[in-house]
């Protein structure tokens, strides 16, 4: 053999090595989290190539007939450079859901490069038969989607309800697509209704929901409980916004780069939805029946009455504590009215609310001296159990008032027959005795006491005029005022919440924290109180440069009390930290405001 033919044998040996080796570099393989998966049930399914370059790679998915592709393909990669040698890997991964029973294959996908052409091994997944997922009980809803890929759905926990009964309405965005953003959405107005927002059981999490058959993502995106305060048939009002949804198309990249880095099929797009209009049939409260001390409460309640003491003197004051528990419109019922004796004078009563109760305080102040008895305060309330009126009578309260103290000048005497009041003091006993008149030792006019008279009402007058003009000033700024205030109110509000965790009371407490967060952040942001929403509250103070950590922290603390407050024991946590977190919170949000305003 010569030289040439030598030299010709030794190239083709190099060459046949290095496409050897990169042949051998080259892997491509599929994969699954699980083998055995129920029919609806999700599940991911991964091919996963490695070689020393991949640019020049195309990926072929296998036909998935018997799944449906919920999302996919999803893309990660990996580049090493160990000792010179360079190796990319990069994963497609699928999540798929069984159409059917049986055992199901995913047939294999292919890898072309550089000539060569890579197979996966096929895998078999066993559906078995699914459980009926819990789609949500509803008596009303907005009926079946109309074929649209994104939709609201507005479910009500009734299609019928009495007049004042609380019922339960979520809003659920569903998409066929993966969801990735809300946009333009406006809270609910529910015209006819008294609501409140409840927290969402979504969380910060989708989900997927089978409807009618077919597997949607979903979110509840709005929450809410509500009381009609009119009968007849009520509209709601449907809602709309965007969804921002990752929808396929039909681009075909050209290699798998494309493919990984934006051209692979793939867009987010921003769908506007809405919701249909759900009627709700109200049905008036009964006539027969009802009594005449109602005053609208719907539910189940208890009734209890209290009095700070039993025997006072006359033009001495009493405590008479009413206080509603139970479930139901307990928000919208109005305070009792009081049948007491005519000689009773009763001032507004102070009204306190816990998680499910509600407090009127009454001041009452005897004016006449006698045993009265408290016996006609009864509570009516409509149970919607029974459907009926239901009558809690008040226990017999014996007052027994004294007469009043002698001594106590201008003590007040209470005549019921002219409605008039005197004092025993209306005209002085008259002095008797001897007596002389002498002449003063000293002239007043133009003494100094008789010019510091004369002076000392035009000093009054100027120093007067001086502090109204700066208390008018200084209170002409009504946003200003109220900032001032905010910490004063809220740690009045903490004050309560101090003594009720000192007694251990979590809903309450819950309860008073949330209401001094609220009022704090209403009176310092200037944000009407009913439109203190985590957003809002969020948006304000992340524009006012407030600590993003102090942000999360107050969030947390606020979702923390209001799922303690609307679901009482499904919070469990030391009272004591979130005290003091509490307070912490409203400290370093205090300072970042001013230090901005400095």
């Amino acid at each position: 053999m010569n030289f040439a033919s030598k030299i010709k044998v030794i190239i083709v040996l190099a060459l046949s090595t290095l496409f050897c080796f990169d042949v051998s570099a080259q892997k491509f393989y599929a994969q699954v989290n699980a083998k055995v998966v129920q029919v609806g049930q999700m599940f991911e399914c991964a091919f996963i190539m490695s070689a020393s370059s991949l640019s020049q790679a195309e990926f072929t998915a296998p036909n998935f007939k018997d799944f449906e592709v919920a999302s996919g393909p999803n893309q990660s990669s990996i580049r090493q450079n160990v000792n010179g040698q360079v190796s990319e890997s990069l994963t497609l991964s699928y999540l798929l859901i069984p159409k059917k029973e049986g055992k199901l294959v995913i047939g294999a996908a292919t890898m072309s490069m550089g000539g060569n052409k890579l197979a996966s091994t096929p895998i078999t997944v066993e559906a078995t038969k699914g459980t009926p997922q819990a789609n949500q009980v509803a008596a009303a809803s907005n009926g079946k989607p109309d074929g649209s890929e994104v939709f609201i759905k507005t479910t009500l926990s009734k299609s019928k309800c009495y007049l004042g009964e609380q019922i339960m309405i979520s809003q659920k965005v569903y998409s066929r697509h993966q969801i990735i953003a809300f946009q333009k959405f406006s809270p609910p107005t529910y015209e006819s209704f008294w609501s409140q927002t409840l927290p969402s059981t979504s969380g910060n999490q989708t989900a997927v929901e089978n409807l009618d058959g077919v597997n949607y993502y979903t979110f509840e995106i709005f929450r809410n409980i509500a009381s009609p305060n009119k009968s007849g048939k009520i509209s709601l009002i449907p809602i709309e916004g965007e969804v921002v949804i990752r929808k396929q198309t039909n681009a075909k990249p050209r290699n798998i780069f494309e493919q990984f880095f934006g051209a692979n099929g793939f867009e987010d797009i921003a769908v506007k939805a809405t919701s249909r209009v759900v009627t709700l049939d109200v049905l008036d409260l009964p006539a027969e029946g009802r009594p005449a001390n109602f005053n609208g409460a719907v539910g189940n309640f208890t009734y209890k009455l209290e009095t700070s003491r039993q025997s006072l003197k006359a033009n001495d004051a009493f405590n008479l504590k009413v206080t509603i528990s139970g479930k139901g419109n307990i928000k919208l019922i109005d305070a009792p009215k009081l049948d007491l004796p005519e000689s009773f004078e009763t001032y507004e009563p102070k009204m306190s609310e816990g998680a499910n109760s509600r407090t009127y305080d009454y001041l009452i102040i005897p004016r006449q001296e006698g045993e009265y008895e408290l016996s006609n305060l009864d509570f009516s309330y409509f149970d919607l159990d029974s459907k009926k009126y239901v009558t809690i009578p008040s226990p017999n309260i014996t007052i027994k008032v004294l007469a009043p103290d002698p001594n106590s000048a201008g003590a007040q005497v209470y005549s019921p027959q002219n409605n008039v009041k005197e004092t025993e003091n209306d005209i002085r006993y008259i002095k008797k005795g001897n007596f002389s008149l002498t002449r003063s030792s000293t002239e007043f006019f133009n003494s100094s006491t008789h010019i510091l008279l004369l002076t000392t009402p035009f000093l009054a007058l100027i120093l007067g005029l001086m502090f109204r003009s700066n208390y008018i000033k200084s209170n002409s700024d009504m946003v200003a005022v109220k900032e001032r205030k905010a910490v004063k109110v809220a740690k009045k509000q903490l004050v309560k919440a101090d003594k009720l965790m000192q007694a251990n009371n979590k809903d309450e407490f819950y309860t008073e924290i949330l209401m001094a967060i609220n009022n704090y952040l209403s009176n310092k942001l200037n944000i009407p109180l009913a439109d203190v929403s985590k957003e809002n509250v969020k948006n304000t103070l992340t524009a006012k440069k407030v600590a993003p950590e102090k942000i999360e922290k107050l969030m947390k603390t606020i979702e923390t009390s209001e799922y303690a407050k609307y679901a009482p024991g499904a919070v469990s946590g030391n009272l004591k930290e979130v005290y003091d977190d509490t307070i912490n919170l409203i400290t370093g949000i205090e300072q970042d405001l001013n230090i901005k305003k400095a």
